[in-house]
């Protein structure tokens, strides 16, 4: 054998023209494997699944489906408090078939319609992660990557994104997030599950089909060896569109994984291609996945994968020229135990491992499993290891590991150089070689390498080929992965429950407060770090923020008798994420009995004023104090009295209010409503309260002819006609006092409550569960009031507001009445209104005035409504027969003449006084 192998030695040497030799799918020797750490393997894997921030970075080509973060090449914040983040994001060459997923911080979004190309879409209401308060949190447009494709029109709206970013043939996210501390505590990691490139594929009459998604290695490869942006753009006409087709058939070759689990292909392209490495090597990568080779024979590229197959030809010694050199399998290239890694869908897209022979081997024969092996090879643990980008099935790349250790320990390896016979042979084909010396009887081998001599011989690098290292066994089902049991510390669960009560408080100073007591019950939580509390009025819209704490018992003071309070609390987890409401409401309650009549009510009359005082009732939820007037001296009643004053607060005891005759009335008000039962009278009759004069009075009563909404007029009375909401009567007519003056005005209102259902006979329910006073409380539960509007050209008025009894200054007078059902049964009635204006009588004077040689005219600084007003003249150095002429006096002044006793007009020095009004 050693003169044969010298032989040999010297022909392969010998110069050699030309060399053919293809991409394998596998590499000679297995990578260096580190002792500690990842591999770089790992490390690109992982990189695949982050978002990186770059504007320059290289765009992947997506192959198959795949799980992918992205480049972020575009970050921009809007709205008041920088409300909206917006986000570019670059997936990978286009165009791409779809978006099947989007997962914001690893937890996969709903959202209310299925991903397209170029359209906007929300997140759906059943996401409990990015919906929150009843409103998405992201919207996303997807772009698939066409060409043609147009600017985002999410992204448009910001002044910096144009219509030219179109981003032609390139897949991106447009996305835009609203902040919520609740859903996000940085800037958002995206990850989208891409089903990649469109690419060609041929039909059996290698006619060429319009760009679709496949998965199939052999389309995947044609594609990025013809294309021309991030591919080789090697001409159709250099590629043996046949041998593609062939591949193509070989891949989609169906398969059982396991026993009772749905066929799969037994190749499949998902591949993430790094466009910064060189082509060569990605090459490699879509070749390692199929088992493929990629010789370029009679000036074309061809691609074969390796399977199954018979002899094209038969060499014998005759077809040999000279030795040939033998080798069989040595240590470094022989294995015992492979690990193939991939990407594993079911882990998240993360690298996994398989291991042929299994962990498990006792399922296969004895001499499969990994201790014979071992034992077979002198004890020593001979393991190989192989990346797959493109594998993420764990039974093609369990099959995978077993090929490869199969060939590992039963791969002759053949060197001859044989005669012109062999031209036909090309890199993949399988060849028989029969040879008496080896002892070979049409024994295949697969040509991995071809090379031509000078002397026109052809030299052939052989492998042995066994049919049955191809042949798909059956393997063990995968488990699943075991679901993660760890508390999520980004999902907190809410409080058990929240109850609520009020109570009265009384301090020290007297003040007396209702308070809402909040008990809260502990969420299961671990990761709960404080409770929130928030409340509001049930009229309100917005929720005040009260505590945030660990404690589980809150007060919230001075809240109001009566009003409807919504209480809600959420668990704040350590990561900042917050569960969702518990809500509960309350309707404050408060004291329920009417509060003491008013005691010591008197009124002293000082200077046109009427000071009222009176002693505090010792009512702990005493509210404050009404106080009315009537323009009767004696009979006076609560409901025929005008307010005069709606709150005196608590703790006065007096007020000063315009001095009339009349009677005053007052009630207490407690924190609930309730009035006091009977009113406190004090009347005044006092003649010498003012020198008033009446200007006009205006009746509406009895046949209230004003504009009536929501009253009925019936008997000459008005009642409303849906006690559920307010009525009001607008007086007939406007006043007009001619001209602007200030007057004081009073009214007269005479009324009554009406309320069938207080009968007794005509009540439901248990009498005992009433509220309320024993014989009824419809006073207090409707009212009619009466409201001004002031103008000075009858035009533009002043909103209406409450009258009340005093001094306006205006020209025109309009009033309306407004009824008031509180309970939605009672309702007022109104007999009379009446409205008196009256003015005061008001002085002015001047002194020290030069009347010139001539009549004077003496102007008023404030016009007089009538000219019905005294004028009184003090001539200064008046001599014997000196006189006055007082003449066309009018509202804005009067014209004298002084004289001396011969009728001469003389000029004097005079004071003047004049009253009226």
């Amino acid at each position: 054998m050693g003169g044969i192998i010298r032989t040999a030695t010297k022909i392969i040497t010998a110069p050699i023209k030309i060399i053919s030799k293809a991409l394998s799918w596998i590499a000679p020797k297995p990578p260096e494997i580190p002792d500690f750490g990842t591999t770089d393997f790992d490390d690109y894997e992982t990189g695949v699944l982050l978002n990186k921030q770059s504007n320059d970075a290289n765009i992947p080509v997506i192959y198959g489906t795949r799980l992918v973060g992205g480049t972020r090449v575009f970050m921009e914040t809007s709205g008041a408090d920088n409300t909206y983040l917006y986000m570019s994001i670059i997936l990978g060459e286009g165009e791409i078939n779809d978006i099947t997923e989007i997962r914001i911080d690893d937890k996969a979004v709903t959202w209310a319609s299925d991903l397209a190309d170029n359209t906007a879409v929300e997140v759906g209401s059943g996401d409990s992660n990015f919906y929150k308060d009843s409103a998405s949190l992201i919207r996303v447009e997807p772009h698939f990557g066409s060409d043609s494709q147009t600017a985002s029109s999410l992204l448009s709206t910001l002044s910096s994104w144009g219509t030219n970013h179109r981003l032609r043939g390139i897949a991106y996210l447009a996305l835009r997030f609203k902040w919520n501390q609740d859903a996000f505590s940085s800037i958002p990691k995206v990850q989208s599950v891409v089903q990649g490139k469109k690419v060609v594929t041929l039909a059996s009459n290698l006619s060429e089909q319009t760009a679709s998604f496949s998965s199939n290695p052999a389309f995947c490869l044609l594609d990025y060896l013809r294309n021309e942006r991030y591919g080789k753009g090697i001409a159709t006409s250099d590629i043996d569109l046949q041998s593609f087709y062939d591949a193509s058939q070989v891949a989609v070759t169906q398969v059982t994984p396991y026993s009772g689990g749905s066929d799969i292909n037994i190749f499949d392209c998902n591949a993430v291609l790094d466009t910064s490495k060189k082509i060569i090597e990605n090459v490699r990568i879509i070749l390692r996945g199929c088992r493929g080779y990629l010789p370029y024979t009679g000036g074309k590229y061809k691609l074969i994968i390796e399977t199954t197959g018979t002899a094209s030809i038969t060499l014998t010694e005759d077809d040999i020229i000279g030795g040939f050199n033998l080798n069989s399998e040595n240590k470094n290239d022989k294995f015992n135990r492979v690990i193939c890694s991939f990407v594993n869908p079911d882990r998240n897209y993360q690298v996994d491992e398989v291991q042929f022979p299994p962990i498990d081997d006792s399922g296969l024969t004895s001499a499969d499993q990994h201790a014979t092996m071992k034992t077979a090879d002198g004890g020593f643990l001979l393991e190989g290891r192989f990346d797959f980008q493109t594998i993420t099935s764990p039974y093609q790349a369990e099959e995978m590991a077993e090929i490869i250790l199969r060939r590992s320990r039963e791969a002759l390896k053949l060197n001859v150089n044989v005669s012109g016979d062999g031209y036909d042979l090309a890199i993949g084909d399988i060849v028989n070689i029969t040879h008496a010396s080896l002892g070979f009887s049409a024994k295949a081998f697969r040509v991995l390498a071809v090379s031509f001599n000078e002397d026109y011989t052809m030299g052939l690098t052989l492998v042995e080929y066994q049919a049955t290292h191809y042949t798909w066994a059956s393997k063990a089902q995968q488990s699943s992965t075991p679901t993660t049991t760890l508390p999520n510390p980004f999902l907190i669960q809410p409080p058990a429950s929240v109850t609520l009560t009020d109570q009265l408080i009384s301090y020290n100073d007297g003040t007396v407060i209702v308070a809402l007591d909040i008990a809260v019950s502990a969420s299961p939580n671990s990761f709960v770090s404080f409770y929130q509390v928030e409340y509001k009025k049930a009229s309100d819209s917005d929720f005040i923020i009260y505590a945030q704490g660990s404690g589980l018992t809150h007060r919230v003071l001075n809240v109001i008798d009566q009003e409807t309070y919504d209480v809600r609390v959420k668990a704040v987890g350590v990561s900042g994420a917050s569960s969702t409401y518990v809500t509960a409401q309350r309707t404050i309650i408060g004291s329920i009995l009417p509060p003491s009549d008013v005691t010591d009510f008197s009124c002293n009359i000082i200077n046109g004023e009427a000071h009222l005082s009176w002693e505090q009732i010792s009512d702990l939820d005493l509210a404050f104090y009404q106080i009315r007037y009537s323009t009767l001296t004696s009979g006076a009643t609560w409901q025929n009295s005008v307010s005069l004053v709606e709150k005196v607060s608590r703790p006065a005891t007096s007020i000063v209010v315009p001095a009339r005759v009349g009677s005053y009335c007052i009630k207490a008000v407690d924190k609930l409503g309730n009035f006091s039962i009977n009113e406190t009278i004090i009347a005044t009759n006092v003649t010498s309260i003012g020198n008033f004069n009446n200007i006009t009075t205006q009746s509406e009563n009895p046949n209230f002819t004003g504009t009536k909404t929501n009253l009925t007029l019936d008997s000459n009375l008005l009642r409303l006609t849906n006690l559920g909401s307010n009525g009001t009567y607008e007086f007939a007519s406007v006043i007009d006092i001619g001209a602007v003056h200030t007057s004081r005005i009073t009214a007269t209102l005479a009324q009554f409550a009406e309320n069938p259902s207080e009968l007794f006979d005509s009540e439901s329910g248990d009498f005992d569960d009433k509220t309320g006073s024993f014989d009824g409380d419809s006073p207090s539960n409707s009212n009619a009031h009466l409201e001004i509007a002031v103008s000075s050209d009858n035009s533009t008025f002043t909103e209406f507001k409450n009258f009340v009894i005093g001094d306006y200054t205006a020209r025109y007078l309009k009033f309306r009445l407004v009824l008031i059902s509180r309970d939605g049964v009672t309702t007022p009635v109104i007999s009379q209104a009446t409205v008196t204006v009256d003015m005061e009588d008001r002085i002015q004077s001047g002194n020290d005035i030069l009347s010139g040689a001539g009549t004077k005219t003496v102007a008023f600084t404030n016009p007089y409504k009538t000219a019905n007003y005294a004028v009184g003249i003090t001539g200064q150095g008046m001599a014997t027969g000196d006189y006055f002429l007082v003449e066309s006096k009018t509202i804005n002044g009067f014209n004298v003449t002084f004289k001396n006793s011969s009728n001469t007009v003389i000029s004097k020095t005079f004071d003047f006084i004049a009253k009226g009004f």
